[in-house]
This record gives C-alpha cells, sequence and structure tokens, in this order.
C-alpha cells in the first residue's frame, strides 16, 4: 500500500496528526528564544571565528551595542527596500542589497 499514506490496523486511511503548523497558520516559535538577544556564547563564537582566545568580561557588552547598531542599520535598509517594492516578506536577496548600499558587499550567499 504504497503511496496511500498511512492506514489503520483495519486497513481504513488515517489522517497524520502533526504538530507543525497547517496551512495559513505560521510556524510554531520557541517563546524563549525570542527574548534572549545576544548571549554570551553567541558572541564567543563570533570572537572564535575571528580568531580570539580570551574575551574580557567587559567585552560582552560592548559587542552586544556594536552587533545591535549593525542590525538596525541593515533591518532599517532593508524595511525601506521592502515599502519601495511594496512587499512584506523580507527575502536573503533584500538582506544582500542592503549590505550593499552600506558598503559592505557578501558573495558568499546565494
Amino acid at each position: 500500500m504504497a503511496g496511500q499514506g498511512k492506514t489503520s490496523a483495519k486497513g481504513k486511511s488515517v489522517a497524520s496528526k502533526s504538530k507543525t503548523a497547517t496551512k495559513g497558520g505560521g510556524g510554531k516559535r520557541n517563546p524563549k528564544a525570542a527574548g534572549r538577544g545576544i548571549t554570551k556564547g553567541s558572541i564567543r563564537r563570533i570572537a572564535r571565528r575571528g580568531g580570539c582566545k580570551r574575551i574580557a568580561a567587559s567585552a560582552y557588552d560592548e559587542a552586544r551595542t556594536i552587533l545591535r547598531s549593525f542590525v538596525d542599520k541593515v533591518m532599517a535598509d532593508t524595511a525601506t527596500l521592502l515599502e519601495l517594492t511594496g512587499r512584506k516578506t523580507v527575502r536573503a536577496a533584500d538582506i544582500l542589497f542592503a549590505l550593499k548600499k552600506q558598503g559592505r558587499t557578501l558573495y558568499a550567499v546565494a
């Protein structure tokens, strides 16, 4: 009975119950993840990628303010682009265009 979906013990087809959102609704989100902001661990990962071995305790707050301002500038340019195009959905190309506008062209994506 390949291709017919799930079946019960009696051979009747059964609709699958999924925890993911159905048509028209948004996906499930973790409510804690939205309020966390830029965590200490995420700053450490970025610093490790840049080659740092040790990070001073005072560097975390400074990194948070710098990252927050960078993201705010990119998203402001992205929002301006969306207003001009009349769309509500942000695409990867929109972010790339906003970065290019700021002089930070990113070639490795899309």
